[in-house]
């Protein structure tokens, strides 16, 4: 029998921060050490943990898609063959493999839960300098036939009995005094849409304890949230070549953002921390709708 399955988003307002995706050193268990600061070259192994909601156990019907992607907000991006982790490229397009395993049937309130592995480890190139951005994604291939990548991560969309996507969109960043007065940290802007689009780009600074259920993968695991430190500055700039100086210039809003039909915009975070750690979200909005987002964690090196 078929039951709607689900991947658990963020928490609002961070959806794109699931902790139902996450990573562990290759050969480590799901339950192992998770990793919040992978390092470039070194391979991993992807978990997504599935929910049933339903009394009925689900035994087939289902297909499982994951992959990694450049740190970007908005819809899901263009993905080449590279990038996925779970399933294959189709003249289709991509697609995710059958889940084979019965998930048991639940609750509301205690759903079926099985944690399943990526077929394919994920090591991080130096295209994304190691940063995480993981998308997984549940769907009735018997309902709607293939991947729904038309409205993958349109924002905190509600959940769809036919399919449900969430995204682990969080990096940790440290900040040397050896680097200077801000530190560089790039991303893309996706319209997936069919006609060009503007947006609104904006970064604030946002509790620590907002990430708090990741911070066991940290460096200093909750110690960090000890330590809170205050952003100077932050700036951003439609540009991945963007200089130090102009970042020191630019503001934390920039509206009016034109991005091209199924297509990406360069953009650059810059952060000014000289002590403790901050946690920095950065939006991306239409029609005052958020439609994407990723979150930073800086971590200043004590001097």
């Amino acid at each position: 029998m078929t039951s709607p399955l689900y991947i658990q988003q963020g928490p609002s307002p961070t959806w794109w921060n699931s902790p139902a995706i996450w990573l562990t050193a290759q050969g480590d268990p799901s339950t192992g050490p998770k990793v919040i600061s992978p390092i470039v070259g070194k391979p991993y192994t992807v978990w997504v943990e599935i929910q049933n909601f339903y009394m009925e156990a689900d035994t087939g019907g289902w297909n499982l898609f994951v992959c990694w992607g450049i740190p970007f907000t908005g819809t899901l991006p263009s993905v080449n063959i590279g990038q996925i982790l779970n399933g294959a490229m189709t003249s289709a397009g991509p697609q995710g493999a059958p889940i084979t395993v019965t998930i048991p049937g639940g609750t509301l309130t205690s759903p079926g839960i099985v944690t399943l592995p990526a077929a394919t480890t994920w090591t991080p190139t130096l295209q994304n300098g190691g940063h995480e951005c993981l998308v997984a994604a549940v769907y009735d291939e018997q309902d709607i036939g293939g991947l729904p990548t038309s409205i993958l991560l349109d924002g905190d969309a509600t959940w769809n009995q036919s399919y449900s996507v969430a995204q682990h969109n969080l990096s940790v960043i440290a900040i040397s005094m050896m680097m200077g007065n801000i530190v560089k940290y790039p991303f893309q802007v996706w319209n997936a849409a069919d006609d060009d689009r503007e947006f609104t780009v904006e970064a604030w600074q946002a509790p620590l304890s907002q990430i708090a259920h990741f911070l066991p993968g940290v460096q200093g695991g909750r110690k960090v949230l000890e330590n809170p430190g205050k952003v100077n500055r932050l700036g951003l700039l439609a540009s991945d070549k963007a200089e130090s100086t102009e970042l020191e210039k630019a503001p934390a809003r920039v509206a009016g953002v034109k991005v091209p039909r199924r297509g990406a915009r360069p953009f650059t975070l810059g952060v000014k921390l000289d002590k403790g750690n901050a946690l920095i979200h950065v939006t991306q909005r239409l029609n005052g709708r958020v439609v994407g987002g990723l979150s930073v964690l800086a971590m200043a090196e004590e001097k």
